[in-house]
């Protein structure tokens, strides 16, 4: 699947690491921006699975 055309991941990720007060060393950012994206590709069957509105969610998780 395609990443969105507009999406800034590397600024997505300098974002998140500034709201969560982490430093990212520069040399590694770019292997950590390629990570997010390729995370936001292996998420994309279950983000866009469409669910019935008759679909409820369980009260609780029984294993």
């Amino acid at each position: 699947m395609e990443t969105p055309d507009k999406f800034d991941f590397a600024a997505y990720v300098e974002a998140m690491a500034t709201a969560l007060e982490l430093a990212i060393p520069d040399e590694i950012m770019p292997a950590v921006v390629a990570n997010v994206e390729h995370i936001w590709e292996i998420a994309q069957p279950v983000l866009t699975f469409l669910l019935p509105d008759t679909v409820e969610s369980a009260a609780t998780f029984e294993p």
